[in-house]
């Protein structure tokens, strides 16, 4: 049995107990008038005064169920949405990760065969696209990852920066690639935090 249905069970004994109280109460009465004289209508008439309180007490308890049973019914809805949402986030952020990996792939592919390489558009106007790009590149696509999926954190993450534009070929192939990747990725907010933080770790290099 699993947790839902365990959590489902006791809602579900609650409103049959519940419907069940509410139908007898309404059966007793109905069959007693069509069955009963007047004699034995009045004697049963005063056994249910007399029993009053326990009918109230029976209602009282099955209306505290019925409550119940909703307020149950309402955190499990709760939950299942929690859950769904949970795994919507987890869905999407596996297709990121696969595009990634697709990224990957083709700039290995690029970085292997000179011919794929050219098919990429130059980092700057007048100027090819090497090897060493698509390297770079790579190396800073995997510093996004890591902190998107929470591998490093934000101070983690700037260090890492820093010191690679420590290196003139990452500072030279940031120069030049930034406003093209800008303008790919404008608007996306992940996107402008990472670039933002590369910038900051490229100007603190060059800075004397």
């Amino acid at each position: 049995m699993t947790g839902r249905t365990r959590r489902a069970l006791p809602m579900g004994l609650a409103i049959t107990a519940g419907l069940l109280v509410v139908v007898l109460c309404t059966l007793v009465p109905v069959l007693l008038l069509l069955r009963l004289d007047e004699d034995e209508l009045a004697r049963w008439s005063d056994i249910g005064q007399a029993i009053s309180p326990v009918a109230v007490f029976f209602s009282g308890a099955a209306f505290l169920g019925i409550t119940a049973a909703l307020l149950m019914q309402g955190r499990e809805l709760r939950n299942q949405r929690e859950e769904l949402r949970i795994a919507q986030e987890e869905q999407t952020r596996s297709s990121e990760l696969a595009m990634r990996e697709l990224h990957t792939d083709l700039i290995k592919m690029a970085i292997e065969d000179s011919e794929l390489r050219s098919v990429w558009p130059a980092p700057a106007p007048g100027e090819e696209t090497t090897r060493k790009d698509h390297y770079c590149n790579l190396i800073l696509n995997l510093q996004k990852v890591a902190y998107e999926t929470h591998t490093i954190e934000l101070p983690e993450l700037r260090n890492a920066l820093r010191f690679l534009m420590t290196s003139p070929d990452m500072r030279a192939f940031w120069s030049r690639s930034r406003q093209s990747r800008v303008s790919i990725t404008d608007g996306d907010d992940a996107e402008d935090t990472f670039t933002a933080e590369v910038d900051a770790a490229y100007t603190d290099t060059i800075m004397p």
